[in-house]
């Protein structure tokens, strides 16, 4: 495939260390970093950012107060570094709702930190509470989105944006078809695309020429390609409305949110 993942690794420790140095600011464990954005999903033009995300736990003291705290830090670096990190109570408030966000960071091909049991427990947890009819919504609504921002005259369109349309699509017509969680990486999720060789072939290419494009480039809208989202979408919104929410219950996250806290505060 196209995607290339790879970190040359001296930025790779730059990354570690300003995640070390944040812990230590903080007083935070984190528990789990990794890459975000375009070059985890596999379409990185050569000037891209790095978004690094991050989910971390506080001493146990911290949680236990009558006031709310912040639970989420973002960070904006001068060599071109975005750092983003949830508290993992957050995250697991988001999952009880089914937010795709913590799906993806999970499923990223780029790790920073990584501990493999937390990774696989909160992955496994994930599962429960995956909602179909809530993560065709979130994604069908971020193409939408992307699509109107990324127009810039009636023929053209922000090559960054013509992705940040399509993965989310082809996330969303995954779910539909499969009924799981959709892959993170474009790579992955083009097989929806199998029965559309002509798309898959327009899609292919103009990869490619995003690999090479640098930030703020554009292309010419593809009137094949548009009418083909414009479908898809449509599709997948009927097929989303007309997907039950399954009742959810937030006692196993409870139960794993305790479970690390004393677990990983007692090491």
């Amino acid at each position: 495939m196209l995607a290339n993942y790879e970190i040359q690794s001296k930025i790779k420790e730059q990354i570690q260390s300003e995640i070390s140095q944040l812990a230590n600011e903080k007083k935070i464990r984190v528990l789990y970093a990794c890459e975000s954005g375009s070059r985890a999903w596999g379409f990185a033009s050569p000037d891209s950012d790095y978004d690094v995300r991050i989910i971390y736990l506080h001493a146990t003291e911290w949680y236990l107060s009558v006031l709310p705290k912040d639970e989420n830090f973002d960070i904006f670096a001068d060599n071109d570094l975005d750092i983003n990190g949830w508290d993992i109570r957050k995250v697991l408030r988001l999952m009880l709702k089914s937010n795709a966000t913590p799906y993806e960071w999970m499923q990223s091909p780029i790790g920073y930190v990584l501990d493999e049991e937390f990774k696989a427990s909160l992955w496994s947890l994930g599962q429960h509470y995956f909602q179909p009819r809530s993560i065709m919504h979130h994604y069908l609504g971020l193409a939408q989105n992307a699509f109107r921002k990324g127009i810039v005259t009636e023929f053209e369109i922000n090559i960054k944006k013509y992705f940040y349309v399509l993965r989310p699509l082809f996330a969303a017509m995954w779910v539909a078809e499969k009924g799981t969680v959709p892959p993170m990486t474009f790579a992955d999720l083009m097989p929806v695309l199998d029965p559309f060789p002509a798309i898959k072939q327009l899609v292919t290419d103009l990869w490619r020429q995003k690999l090479n494009a640098a930030e703020g480039d554009t292309v010419t809208i593809i009137p094949q390609l548009l009418d083909f989202i414009d479908t898809q979408i449509e599709r997948c919104f009927s097929i989303a409305d007309a997907t039950e929410l399954k009742p959810t219950n937030p006692d196993m996250l409870d139960a794993f949110f305790r479970t690390i806290v004393k677990t990983y505060n007692h090491r």
